[in-house]
């Protein structure tokens, strides 16, 4: 009952935190900070709360932040894609099963390539990845509190982001599309 209790609370801390800093409590399907049908088409396997990681990210865009020294202007809001998701899920599981932590991965992966295997045609991408026994709140307050996370979420040129965890290992991949690449 107590783990009941605290992923209900942490689904309603998502839902204040989004509520209560984003211009429009109900946006439309088409406006970003949405998780998208077609190729966003997201992962099963992945068990993550898609919603509440979409509104806390959103959530802190939308008011600004400080990363470490650095004070960070509000920001448009991402939307979730799945095959940043699949690209994140992917190097999680890899993480996980092969017992590393790394950006690159144990093949020499780099998330640029993890992309480029996952379809994703991107112009400019990142990549934050956290390990431990984490909820969906917990890993976002991590990298908020890590400067170089933090410059990640907040980071304007960044449309779109996929979050995977396998096990107790997460990634999250921010990218922007590319018209043509």
């Amino acid at each position: 009952m107590p783990g009941k209790i605290m992923r209900v609370a942490t689904t309603l801390m998502a839902v204040i935190i989004y509520c209560s800093c984003s211009k429009t409590a109900t946006p439309l399907p088409e406006e970003p900070g949405k998780i998208l049908p077609a190729d966003t088409a997201v992962v099963p396997e992945n068990k993550v709360d898609r919603n509440a990681l979409l509104m806390l990210v959103n959530g802190i865009r939308s008011r600004g932040c400080n990363c470490g020294t650095d004070k960070m202007p509000a920001v448009d809001p991402v939307t979730w894609n799945g095959l940043l998701e699949r690209a994140a899920y992917d190097h999680s599981k890899d993480m996980a099963l092969n017992n590393y932590f790394n950006h690159t991965g144990l093949n020499g992966s780099t998330p640029g390539s993890r992309l480029d295997a996952a379809g994703y045609k991107w112009n400019y991408y990142g990549e934050n990845i956290a390990t431990g026994n984490l909820d969906e709140q917990a890993v976002i307050l991590g990298w908020l509190n890590s400067p170089s996370h933090c410059h990640n979420m907040m980071d304007a040129k960044f449309t779109e982001i996929g979050i995977g965890r396998y096990n107790n290992a997460w990634t999250m991949e921010l990218g922007r599309r590319s018209a043509a690449r």
